[in-house]
């Protein structure tokens, strides 16, 4: 079997158990799904782990950033703070751990998705560092059941 085949059978089974456990423990199953995608774009293994989740959290603090300042300042449009964050969120790719910028939007994306649904940032975050988990997990599920090891 190859690693295309085993990788989408491990996440099949995986995307239809973090649907499950997610409703029943009222997490936010999107964000699990998008910390999973992170951790694929960016490498995958411990690149994928490190940025993944280091660029996602930085995302969602962000969006936590740019929400509260919304709220102290109502009468400034919130797009001025949106061009300030967004040209941060860039910038900040300098540190290491912060330079998978894809990764810094989905998680201040999946912030404001999940805002305006009425969830919380820390179930937010939770989602998104589960996603990461569910990615280490079927990435080394679908190895054990490969034998090409290439991709």
């Amino acid at each position: 079997m190859t690693y295309l085949i085993s990788v989408g059978v491990t996440v099949g089974i995986l995307a239809g158990a973090w649907c499950l456990a997610a409703d029943n423990i009222g997490l936010i199953s999107f964000a699990g799904f998008l910390g999973w995608a992170t951790y694929f774009a960016a490498g995958g293994g411990v690149k994928g782990v490190k940025l993944g989740l280091c660029s996602n959290m930085s995302g969602v603090l962000w969006g936590l950033v740019t929400t509260a300042l919304c709220g102290i300042f109502p009468d400034v449009p919130y797009y001025f703070f949106t061009i300030i964050f967004a040209g941060i969120m860039c910038w900040q790719a300098h540190v290491e751990l912060l330079s998978f910028i894809p990764g810094t939007f989905i998680g201040n994306a999946t912030y404001y998705a999940a805002m305006a649904l009425g969830g919380n940032p820390a179930l937010t975050a939770v989602g998104l560092a589960c996603g990461i988990f569910l990615g280490i997990i079927s990435d080394k599920s679908a190895r054990l059941l490969t034998k090409d090891e290439q991709n």
